[in-house]
């Protein structure tokens, strides 16, 4: 898996959460000397008939789309006016966010989506998931969601949870290239239930001999439960953590369609930024790829 990060997108409602994604990703491409692609959706509306599909509203979408254009011109001009050396392009698309997301991918080599969150929940979510989890499992590459709160673009802190094995290795590369751009310390957790505590146990002392032979600066924890969403969250604010870098794999994946899955927790519960480490897939997309989630919103949330 590729952790180079040459091409950030960064989807926008021109909110305040947008907004500081935005800002967010701007401190990380000039770090990385990455590209920075601004993308909005302009809604469409439709009247299928029996002559098939036609827009309806027009010069509505017409006049959004006008405005959407000078509002990605204007933030790219903010952003070219704190460092000029970087390339920012714009996107305006009118499709399903997520299908356009996702051709991003494949057209433009895009590494990670940096995408802002509101941390609200209400009764559908809560059920569901929110937005946010939705885009993360249907991009497809890896994403970092910014709460609209959380202000500090830099990492100083970066939490490495040990908690399942899938791409392990990977996720030490992205994080030791992370820390490297950012000067930070790691923070290597080991966390497992009663399950699989030895096969972690030893993933978990893995890492801390890599770091150390790299010379990394790192501390070490090592904790046991049942709950590891509730506990990384909780770990991550005792010790004042700037960034968690997660993998993308579920352990508990069963519970998919109820509040207490992994990702899900995690989302809804922390309060700092969230690195999630997803294999690319450069194939366009089809409409199976959007699974069994509702995630028809304009904007991401």
């Amino acid at each position: 898996m590729n952790t180079e990060i040459k091409t950030i997108l960064v989807p926008t409602d021109f909110s305040e959460k947008s907004n500081n994604a935005v800002a967010m990703a701007t401190e990380m491409a000039m770090r990385h000397q990455s590209k920075i692609i601004l993308f909005h959706v302009v809604n469409n509306y439709y009247l299928i008939d029996r002559s098939g599909k036609q827009v309806i509203g027009t010069e509505v979408v017409q006049e959004n789309t006008e405005k959407a254009e000078d509002a990605l011109e204007t933030l790219k001009k903010s952003i070219q006016e704190k460092c000029s050396s970087l390339q920012v392009d714009i996107q305006l698309k009118s499709e399903h966010m997520v299908n356009s997301m996702n051709d991003l991918v494949v057209s433009e080599d895009v590494d990670l989506v940096v995408m802002g969150t509101k941390g609200e929940q209400k009764l559908k979510q809560f059920i569901l998931g929110s937005f946010s989890y939705s885009v993360l499992s249907n991009v497809h590459c890896s994403v970092l969601l910014i709460p609209e709160g959380f202000q500090k673009y830099e990492f100083k802190k970066i939490l490495f949870p040990v908690r399942v094995l899938d791409h392990l290795n990977d996720k030490l590369e992205l994080t030791l290239s992370l820390a490297k751009k950012n000067k930070s310390i790691i923070n290597i957790l080991g966390i497992s239930d009663q399950n699989d505590i030895t096969s972690l146990t030893t993933a978990y002392l893995d890492v801390k001999k890599k770091l150390f032979i790299k010379s990394a600066d790192y501390t070490s924890d090592f904790l046991l439960t049942e709950d590891k969403a509730v506990h990384i969250s909780k770990f991550s604010k005792e010790e004042n953590t700037d960034l968690i870098v997660l993998n993308y794999e579920d352990e508990e994946s069963w519970k998919s369609f109820f509040s207490e899955n992994f990702l899900k927790k995690i989302i809804n519960n922390t309060e700092i930024p969230l690195f999630f480490l997803k294999p690319k897939i450069t194939r366009k997309h089809t409409d199976k790829d959007l699974g069994n989630y509702d995630i028809t919103l304009p904007y991401p949330g």
